[in-house]
């Protein structure tokens, strides 16, 4: 089965309407997303003078938020000589509550993507903690985190993990984006992105602690029995409201 077959089986394409709709201009948009990339493009220089691309790992979760981070630093490793033959690490952390969707999206994205998927099971901190055990050389990891997620409020683009925790450097590059960043970031580069956003899912965790946003429902008018759930990006500004579907 080709790679094309696969995505379109598990990952959608970005709908550029929603964009089109909205408030700023297809110039404005591309000029918003230039700057941000600029920011990640200096960032990644910093963090390759600092570590051999052997010591650096993407924690990623077939989110949104982790995929724009995914796309941006394979773009920046095709346009580094030193970088252009490697592969990129990612750590995917599998949970056996997890969504199949999520886990058939980041397989496909190891086919799309120069990837070398590493596999562990256990909470993040287990994960991390055996990571370094089996692969010692790694010392800095790419998270997909942003301002508004929990425990971030405080955290810097570049900041080593707390005591008690595997000794990483935390690399933050999406850390001020918003929610209507990420979309435009993905209508942009036409980014695959996991098929659960489209049934109303903004923040995916795993299916115990998840459900389609509540926000985003379609209601019967008459008996508001839920009908359906519109696209995550459809709360685009509503970053506070991201979180609305986890329990």
């Amino acid at each position: 089965m080709s790679i094309n077959s696969v995505l379109e089986e598990n990952c959608l394409r970005a709908n550029p309407e929603f964009i089109l709709e909205a408030k700023y201009s297809l110039e404005e948009i591309k000029s918003n997303i230039q700057i941000k990339e600029k920011s990640f493009e200096e960032l990644c220089k910093k963090t390759f003078q600092m570590y051999k691309a052997e010591e650096v790992v993407l924690s990623f979760n077939g989110g949104k938020d982790s995929t724009v981070v995914l796309h941006m630093l394979a773009r920046f490793f095709q346009k580094d000589h030193n970088l252009k033959h490697l592969k990129i690490l990612a750590l995917f952390i599998t949970d056996p509550d997890g969504f199949s969707e999520i886990d058939e999206f980041v397989d496909d994205c190891s086919k799309l993507y120069n990837i070398e998927l590493i596999k562990m099971e256990g909470t993040i901190k287990q994960a991390l903690e055996r990571m370094c055990r089996e692969r010692p050389l790694i010392r800095a990891v790419f998270m997909g985190s942003r301002r508004t997620d929990p425990h971030c409020q405080d955290l810097k683009t570049m900041q080593p993990t707390d005591p008690g925790w595997p000794a990483l450097m935390r690399i933050n590059p999406i850390l001020e984006w918003t929610c209507r960043d990420i979309w435009q970031y993905i209508y942009v580069y036409d980014v695959a992105y996991c098929i659960l956003y489209q049934k109303g899912f903004t923040s995916i965790g795993n299916k115990k602690n998840t459900k389609p946003n509540p926000y985003l429902q379609v209601a019967e008018s008459q008996t508001g029995r839920v009908l359906n759930y519109r696209h995550a990006h459809e709360l685009l500004d509503n970053d506070n409201l991201e979180r609305a579907g986890r329990v």
